[in-house]
């Protein structure tokens, strides 16, 4: 399966809204999570799932603790992690002292053979890059309540798939609604779903 891509403009660093030019950006197609990578490795090999996440926990400590004593740490052939610094900039070593320096980023400088092996085949995204709808608070809030009259229970798919949001959107909306306590959660992590609370209204 290929990557796909589309194109999008670099920001206009003088804001005089001038066009920049175009530049090809891959299109997400979504984060593939621990549980996943967990599951197709055991498949892949005589390692019990278990096995897996106890060896990802351990090198994650391992790894952190390195960088916590200033060591770069190689991770097989992926590259290299390095942790950096920040501090505010000074002309003299003397008007700064260790307790106004701290850790920073954590960087991946990857090596030149795993970047090869990431590279494949790309091809021109039917949709190119998605935004979530515009639609009004009470739009959204009515399109709900219409699917919570013939289902039990809404995932966050589910809304998403009502209301034309995004991922990150579609779950801040819904947690926003759990705040304000016109839903309530069902279960946890991937499982979790949304049901009605009351009869509350909400506006824009």
């Amino acid at each position: 399966m290929a990557a796909e891509y589309d194109f999008r403009r670099r920001p206009n660093p003088k804001g005089d809204g001038e066009l920049q030019p175009l530049y090809p950006r891959i299109v997400n197609k979504g984060t593939i999570e621990m549980e996943r990578l967990v599951q197709d490795i055991a498949d892949m090999s005589s390692f019990t799932p278990g096995d897996v996440k106890g060896v990802v926990a351990l090198l994650e400590d391992r790894i952190s603790y390195y960088l916590s004593e200033g060591h770069h740490v190689q991770l097989g052939d992926i590259g290299y992690f390095s942790a950096s610094l920040q501090a505010r900039p000074v002309m003299d070593p003397k008007e700064i002292h260790s307790q106004t320096i701290f850790f920073g980023k954590v960087h991946l400088r990857v090596s030149p053979d795993f970047r090869k092996r990431c590279a494949g085949y790309v091809e021109r995204a039917k949709y190119g890059f998605r935004k979530s709808a515009e639609l009004s608070g009470a739009e959204r809030y009515r399109r709900l309540l219409a699917f919570l009259e013939t289902h039990p229970f809404i995932t966050r798919h589910d809304y998403s798939g009502i209301t034309g949001l995004l991922k990150n959107k579609a779950l801040n909306d819904l947690n926003l609604l759990v705040e304000k306590g016109y839903l309530n959660t069902v279960g946890q992590g991937s499982h979790k779903v949304y049901v009605r609370a009351d009869n509350k209204e909400v506006t824009e």
